[in-house]
């Protein structure tokens, strides 16, 4: 079967005993070391595509391209229910209305938010309403200052990625993360993931995510957004700069099963170290996972 990738793991460490928070859909602390088959060595596509892969940061900036997002609301409660709701405005000041879908298994509007430290990254469910005005449902589970992102192609425009800050009051405690850590449990605990391949700045990279249960690989997953197997986010630490990496099948029917993993393809612009956030759903069960993954040394 080809190859293919959709998981991750959850690792973040308690701060206080009311905030031993990791968000998968709970956050929860450490995480145990995954003993499975990998994906073959490290792959880099040639360096000839490198000036066509390089991706521009996104997520870093509130206005680019004559686009700029305005959420309707920056103070949200801690561990409440509440909506998220922002407005993507042109040159004119208008609210955009016309959107194109990407085709890569990602909606019109890619929303999602991560707090400041790069932890909790969570994709949300936006609708946009006859005023223009986008709606998702979000629940934050840990205090401080989180990231908003909006990732979008106007009809017969560029894709924008735009950013915004947004707070939740309460004492913080910042995480800590490793300098990397490519496997570990995810969802309920009972799957064991982890991540191969390498990160080249300024190129595509395939990154290889195996999912397996008690030593044996887990062949049962599900497609999720767009008809692929699972969906990648990198997130560089330092800016909360995302690049979503492209998933190499889409299009499954929802009957179609795959496993042990996808292959994902994944462009950063620069050196660094990054957060790397991964779903995929087993069993019916949406799972969020996470890891960290530097680029290759000598890059």
């Amino acid at each position: 079967m080809a190859r293919s990738a959709g998981s991750a793991t959850a690792r973040l460490a308690a701060f206080a005993a009311a905030s031993v928070l990791v968000l998968t859909g709970a956050w929860t602390a450490g995480s145990a070391t995954a003993t499975l088959a990998t994906a073959d060595d490290d792959e880099v596509l040639p360096a000839s595509t490198r000036e066509a892969a390089a991706a521009e940061p996104g997520g870093v900036l509130s206005t680019a391209a004559g686009y700029t997002l305005s959420p309707a609301r920056l103070v949200y409660p801690w561990r409440k229910p509440a909506e998220v709701a922002f407005t993507v405005t042109g040159s004119d000041g208008r609210p955009v209305t016309g959107f194109d879908t990407p085709g890569d298994g990602s909606p019109a509007m890619d929303v999602a938010v991560i707090r400041r430290d790069v932890a909790g990254y969570t994709r949300l469910r936006a609708t946009r309403g006859p005023d223009g005005v986008w709606r998702a449902p979000v629940t934050f589970p840990g205090e401080g200052v989180w990231r908003l992102y909006a990732g979008f192609t106007p009809t017969g425009g560029p894709r924008v990625d735009l950013g915004a800050d947004l707070h939740v009051p309460g004492p913080y405690g910042a995480f800590q993360f490793p300098a990397e850590d490519r496997s570990g449990r995810c969802g309920t605990g009972d799957q064991q993931v982890r991540v191969d391949g390498a990160l080249l700045p300024g190129g595509r990279s395939r990154l290889y995510v195996t999912v397996g249960r008690d030593g044996a690989p887990v062949t049962d997953l599900e497609p999720v957004d767009g008809g692929a197997f699972g969906l990648m986010t990198a997130v560089r630490q330092g800016d909360l700069a995302r690049f979503p990496a492209t998933p190499e099948v889409t299009g499954a029917r929802p009957d179609d099963r795959a496993g042990p993993g996808i292959a994902f393809t994944a462009s950063v612009p620069a050196a660094g170290s990054y957060r790397l956030f991964v779903d995929y759903r087993s069993g019916g069960e949406l799972r969020s996972c996470e890891f960290t993954v530097p680029t290759a040394r000598g890059s």
